[in-house]
């Protein structure tokens, strides 16, 4: 039998608060897809990280081909000939297709060693027709789609001549045909002995091309079990594996009036069929995997993503999101989910990024900064901001803090109707706990509240009903007394599927 490709003993790892991996052993076999699951924050990207070079283990050990390796940066990894398909677009916008395959490994000609652009050119676009896509590879890539984008990208690492490649969530944004182009294309990698890893939480995917499964729960190796052997039930199951009945405390009250409904909306962006309502005092949260449509429909609720046909009404009325501008005016405020890039200035003091939302209204002529003064020192307090004064550096406050700085800045506003997306990722169990306080509190004052979370027992232990979405549509409609993890995922996952 031939020996591991690579083996992973023990590795752990720590984060401020949080404990990202605990003892875990992983293997991979030439020629073998590995399949690699959990929910979003099981661990799966802390280890690929690990295995990418991009972060060093607090403990454990790393042997490629049976010889110890010490993996301190990416360049490493990709020396051994580990390379990764991440799930974020990695390519360089301006640069053309064939410059961002051939990104620092260009081919080069004579003498004078001149880029050799005509041979990259034809390299580039046999990779490309591999898996059907005839494009001009002389364009730079921002003129193609995200899922050309996607495929650029697999094409660039197979150019690499990897002996390992793991790949999270490649099929996210991809079409059905060229799923199943990628698809032939790591039946052909096996073949050639390649291991592959794969990151997935579409579990048709996993059982139609994975050997093996490992599944991983907050931090910890559950199980490794030959797909064969091993249902999509019992999969889920053993993701979720937890009550989480005790660790929220959310304070229902009875609902008051409709705040805001969506009546058979289509947006621009795909989303389509769109169904659901949210009233004064709830917490309603909105599941799905990555992709899935969640952050689209809160972008359609600011005019970002423009709604096609149908109708959203908004405190009884229809309403017409022209900009996020105009329905800030009008009560609806987001809490976005990429904190340090859409919702603070890392640079600024905590008191101004508190004050950013209002600031316009801090005097006609001159700025008023004793009342920035006044609202800053107001929400410190409120949401228990800690950080040694008001004029503190954004950059130097926790993640946690940072996020409470982006919730106070939202309060601010004194809006009806808010939009909190992933509000607790990234931060400690101390701060998430006294968030949920301020959402509880919040919906208790008449707020309506759609969160959207990957993390399911924050929406089982928050939200007083749950919309889950698949594949850019509302799968099903959860009240909070028949909600569980196990029910929810299914629908997350595919599983299951009703007519909303």
């Amino acid at each position: 039998m031939d020996k591991p490709i690579m083996e992973v003993f023990n590795i752990g790892m720590v984060f401020p608060g949080v404990v990202a991996l605990s003892d875990v052993s992983f293997d991979l076999y030439p020629g073998e897809v590995h399949a690699l699951v959990g929910e979003n924050g099981a661990g799966k990207s802390t280890l690929i990280k690990i295995l990418l070079g991009a972060y060093l283990p607090a403990h454990g050990r790393i042997f490629f081909n049976s010889a110890e390796v010490h993996l301190k940066t990416p360049f490493d990894a990709s020396r051994l000939g580990i390379e990764g398909v991440h799930q974020e677009l990695m390519l360089v916008p301006w640069l053309s297709v064939n410059q961002n395959i051939f990104l620092n490994r260009e081919i080069k000609t004579g003498r004078l060693k001149i880029f050799d652009h005509k041979k990259m050119g034809e390299t580039s676009k046999k990779l490309l027709n591999d898996f059907g896509v005839d494009i001009n590879v002389e364009k730079p890539v921002k003129n193609y789609a995200p899922s050309i984008w996607k495929m650029i990208d697999i094409a660039r690492v197979i150019n690499l001549n990897p002996r390992v490649v793991i790949f999270d969530e490649p099929t996210a944004i991809l079409t059905d045909k060229e799923v199943s182009s990628l698809f032939m294309k790591i039946q052909e990698l096996k073949k050639q002995g390649i291991g592959i890893i794969y990151i997935s939480h579409r579990l048709e995917e996993i059982r139609r091309i994975a050997d093996r499964v490992t599944i991983l729960r907050d931090g910890h190796k559950i199980i490794t079990e030959q797909v064969a052997g091993i249902s999509d039930d019992e999969i889920v199951k053993l993701m979720v594996g937890r009550d989480v009945s005790s660790y929220y405390s959310r304070n229902a009250v009875p609902p008051k009036e409709e705040l805001v409904s969506f009546v058979d909306v289509n947006l621009q962006k795909g989303q389509k069929n769109l169904n659901f309502n949210i009233h004064r005092g709830e917490i309603i949260g909105l599941a799905g995997l990555v992709g899935s449509g969640r952050t689209e429909i809160a972008q359609a609720m600011l005019g970002i993503n423009k709604i096609l046909s149908g109708a959203m009404y908004y405190k009884g009325r229809v309403c017409h999101p022209h900009s996020p501008a105009y329905m800030i005016k009008r009560g609806v405020v987001m809490v976005p989910e990429d904190r340090k890039h859409l919702g603070l200035i890392l640079s600024f003091s905590v008191a101004v990024n508190i004050v950013l939302s209002v600031m316009h209204l801090l005097g006609k002529f001159f700025y008023n900064s004793a009342e920035e003064k006044k609202h800053s020192d107001e929400m410190i307090k409120k949401l228990s901001i800690k950080t040694p004064t008001r004029n503190q550096i954004m950059s130097n406050l926790s993640g946690g803090n940072q996020q409470k700085t982006v919730i106070a800045k939202s309060l601010l506003t004194n809006s009806d109707f808010l939009i909190l997306d992933e509000p607790t990722v990234g931060v400690d169990v101390g701060a998430k706990e006294e968030i949920h306080i301020f959402m509880d509190k919040l919906a208790a004052d008449g707020k309506g509240i759609l969160m959207i979370s990957s993390d399911l027992p924050e929406i089982i232990g928050m939200c007083d009903r749950v919309y889950v979405m698949y594949e850019g549509e509302i799968v099903k409609h959860f009240a909070r007394a028949d909600l569980s993890e196990e029910k929810v995922a299914a629908y997350m996952l595919g599983i299951k599927r009703d007519e909303i």
